[in-house]
């Protein structure tokens, strides 16, 4: 079930984000991204995050654990004023497979419907050939690919997907 994040869920969470970091970034981040050091520092930058209510933070919980993170609000990209951004998807190793990515993704997009937005941007490393392609499965196109630099040293992408009324089932 997608809920609400809430305050006992930020350790959760922050797991998650960080084990797949780990596991699916490690050939084409920055090392020092991936380390120990690297993953306390994301830990911290999550919490903030979550405690600032920047973005609506929404898990997916099964059987009182949760699984997976959803994170969504105004993009950044002063290129794309009023696009809707999807910030994080992650799901945890165990239940991946099993369409929760989708299910989370088809849920952003109606959290930019319902506030009239009519473009979702999604950014994700250019490496990152799975996710790319479990995006364009679900309506993404790409749109432009930029070197990220400091402190990621990988090229991003990223991808559009039009919704809106005529997009409601």
């Amino acid at each position: 079930m997608i809920r609400p994040l809430r305050e006992e869920d930020y350790s959760a969470a922050v797991a998650i984000v960080n084990d797949g970091w780990r596991t699916v970034y490690g050939e084409y981040v920055n090392p020092a991204l991936l380390s120990d050091a690297g993953c306390r520092e994301r830990a911290a930058e999550l919490e903030r995050d979550f405690r600032s209510r920047r973005l609506e933070e929404h898990v997916w919980e099964e059987a009182g654990e949760v699984l997976a993170l959803l994170s969504a609000g105004d993009t950044a990209d002063r290129d794309r004023p009023g696009a809707f951004e999807i910030w994080r998807v992650y799901v945890a190793k165990k239940a991946q497979g099993r369409g929760i990515g989708g299910r989370l993704l088809a849920y952003g997009e109606a959290l930019a419907r319902e506030k009239g937005r009519r473009e979702v941007v999604i950014w994700a490393f250019r490496k990152n050939t799975a996710a790319l392609a479990f995006y364009r499965s679900h309506g993404y196109s790409l749109d432009k690919t930029e070197e990220l630099g400091e402190p990621y040293m990988a090229e991003g992408v990223r991808l559009i997907k039009r919704v809106g009324e005529e997009d409601s089932p």
